[in-house]
């Protein structure tokens, strides 16, 4: 297989396309596909769409299963993809998109010492209901390549922002999905790793691995209370989050 940086340089220069780059399919392992993922992230980055923070997939059980993986992954969110709540999502140019109710994290420089899911806490500063938005570009069955193509990730949308309340556990925070008014499913946090702080950790001990920190003021995506569910044009997506807050996006074309 070629060194990382030829097939970073490849995949930047397919970005405008669908897919793994033609002969690379089914080509890369795991760590390769993270490896790109970053390497191209850093081009984004210097091609002014900054990254923003993270995302950290598959870290609920009903999603892995839905998935046919058996442990989380990692993206980047980028600025250009950042959007608020009650967001008009086009849906046009996606490939089978999907939504994702999560809760998402702002960390602060206390994330440089974390280690304890307490020192998780202490490294957040503000949570915000969220929504991530996939699509199914590459089959989850090319994990390598689903991973330089940044793990399925679309776009965020960030409802409003609290500061952690002192009392708040966010193991117990319930998350209730509609779609167009019809309750889809409830869950609560005990299913993002026992706890969505739980998956701060498991990104800062993977970034770890490549020679990355996590950076003070960035974004962390923790992962799905539900599985994934598709949206179509006129879908209305409203995700509340006890304790928290809610978000919504529109599905138009």
């Amino acid at each position: 297989m070629s060194n990382i940086n030829e097939l970073v340089d490849v995949f930047w220069a397919g970005r405008s396309k669908v897919g793994v780059p033609a002969g690379l399919e089914n080509k890369l392992g795991a760590e390769e596909g993270f490896r790109v993922q970053i390497g191209v992230q850093n081009l984004y980055d210097g091609n002014g769409d900054p990254r923003v923070g993270w995302k950290v997939a598959a870290t609920n059980p009903a999603v892995q299963q839905q998935l046919g993986i058996t442990e989380p992954a990692f993206g980047s969110l980028r600025r250009s993809r950042s959007y608020k709540s009650g967001h008009d999502l086009s849906l046009s140019n996606l490939v089978k998109p999907h939504g994702e109710c999560e809760l998402c994290f702002e960390i602060n420089e206390n994330i440089s010492s974390a280690t304890t899911i307490d020192d998780a806490r202490r490294a957040v500063s503000k949570c915000f209901p969220a929504f991530e938005m996939i699509e199914k570009r590459v089959p989850i069955t090319d994990f390598g390549g689903a991973m330089a193509d940044n793990a399925e990730h679309t776009a965020i949308v960030l409802g409003k922002g609290i500061a952690i309340p002192a009392d708040i556990d966010f193991s117990k925070v319930e998350c209730r999905l509609s779609v167009n008014g019809e309750t889809i499913g409830t869950a609560n946090g005990t299913a993002v790793l026992g706890n969505p702080l739980n998956s701060i950790l498991w990104l800062k001990q993977r970034l770890e691995l490549y020679g990355v920190a996590l950076q003070p003021g960035s974004l962390i995506m923790t992962g799905s209370f539900l599985r994934q569910q598709p949206i179509a044009v006129g879908d209305r997506f409203v995700a509340e989050f006890s304790g928290i807050g809610s978000v919504e996006v529109h599905g138009v074309k």
